[in-house]
């Protein structure tokens, strides 16, 4: 029963190997892995930094968008208010020209009705006289009884009416 003893010395030897063991990994292999653990470390907060600071512009640059969507929709308002009130004064200009033009049109209307009255009355009284006259000269040359002076009278109507 050898192989169940407890040998004191292997033990001892053991333990001295693995410490031995585990202090050349901490001087030689724990001092590269820390490092390069910290410096991944230190990368993903530059990453993470950049990450923020990519997030704050991009919330800025989206705010200054915000407000220059907010200036052009006022610009756009401006605009189209300058626009509807240049085109009602257009549109008031053209009624009263229209009004004005329809004015003199009409006032040259009266006056050319006004002068054509004038010449037709000028007309009618130079054919009434004419017709006063004949009417005389009928009459002179012969002596009208009543029946004739009332048949010449509406002769002398019915002439009127037909040239009138």
């Amino acid at each position: 029963m050898d192989f169940l003893s407890i040998d004191v010395g292997t033990i001892l030897f053991t333990l001295i190997n693995t410490l031995l063991i585990f202090l050349a990994f901490k001087f030689l292999l724990f001092k590269r892995v820390d490092a390069m653990l910290e410096q991944r470390q230190a990368e993903l907060a530059a990453t993470y930094a950049a990450a923020d600071d990519a997030k704050n512009a991009a919330d800025a640059d989206k705010a200054q968008y915000a407000q220059l969507m907010a200036d052009a929709k006022d610009e756009t308002a401006r605009i189209i208010s300058r626009a509807e009130k240049q085109a009602q004064a257009k549109g008031d200009a053209i009624v009263e020209d229209a009004r004005r033009e329809a004015m003199a049109v009409r006032e040259k209307a009266d006056r050319d009705i006004a002068r054509e009255m004038a010449q037709a009355k000028g007309e009618l009284q130079g054919e009434i006289s004419a017709i006063a006259m004949e009417l005389a000269e009928k009459i002179m040359e012969k002596e009208i009884s009543k029946e004739d002076h009332s048949r010449l009278i509406d002769e002398f109507l019915e002439e009127m009416g037909d040239k009138a």
